[in-house]
């Protein structure tokens, strides 16, 4: 079995920086593919302002209509301008969402990657766990809505966008199993499902449980479903046999 400072040490090792991973890049590319010409957008700091009050505007939009309801009226009357200022800025309701979902994604990929000095193996599987369903947590209206642009969007880069995501999360798990099994602390398997079986799991219970309820599960219970999920992966590493 790995020690806590190994498990740090091959999750660091197989972690590549945010702005190389594929949902980055898949991210940029939706970026790209939404943005049209909008008219005089303003580099000053007025202009920064309010495209930042129309991005505020828009997450708390999309947060309690969904993606498929959200109008660009309902984002304009939310920031208090006219539909103009929005045109500024933004050409769709595509380009604003992407905008308003990509602190969410960052703060998922860094809770993914963070190091935490525990020294204890089982531990350290429960605390990172914990940790992404606390990230999940504060972002976890968006979140559900990328899904939901995922399933209905016309726009295929959002699906993209969503699994590539989900395969960052199954790449570092793979990586770590194998670094795990060459220092001979687990046994062999089919590494690739193995992770994927781990972050399906992970996924689904972040989606089921703090995602989908219509009030934010308290800080209590996310600590509980991290302590179960990371429970479950510490038991499930194969033993060397």
């Amino acid at each position: 079995m790995a020690s806590a400072s190994q498990v740090q040490e091959s999750s660091e090792k197989n972690a590549a920086p945010e702005s190389l991973t594929g949902a980055a890049r898949e991210l940029s590319a939706l970026k790209a593919s939404t943005a049209g010409r909008a008219t005089a957008r303003r580099p000053n700091r007025r202009g920064q302002v309010m495209r930042e009050k129309l991005v505020q505007a828009a997450a708390e939009c999309f947060r309690e209509y969904g993606y498929s309801k959200t109008r660009i009226s309902d984002i304009v009357h939310r920031a208090g301008t006219a539909q103009g200022n929005f045109y500024r800025h933004f050409t769709s309701l595509d380009e604003i969402f992407v905008a308003a979902l990509e602190p969410a994604l960052r703060e998922l990929a860094a809770a993914s990657y963070r190091r935490l000095p525990v020294s204890d193996e089982r531990d350290a599987l429960i605390a990172v766990n914990v940790t992404f369903f606390q990230a999940y947590s504060r972002n976890r209206h968006l979140l559900r809505v990328m899904r939901e642009a995922a399933a209905v969007s016309g726009n295929d880069g959002f699906s993209r966008l969503w699994l590539r995501t989900r395969a960052d999360f199954v790449d570092r798990t793979e990586g770590w199993l194998k670094h795990l099994h060459e220092q001979g602390r687990i046994g062999l398997t089919n590494f690739r499902l193995f992770a994927e079986a781990l972050g399906c799991m992970t996924e689904q219970m972040a989606y089921v449980h703090i995602g989908l309820p219509a009030a934010t599960p308290r800080p209590e219970r996310i600590r509980q479903l991290g302590e179960i999920v990371g429970e479950v992966w510490y038991r499930s590493l194969p033993p060397v046999s």
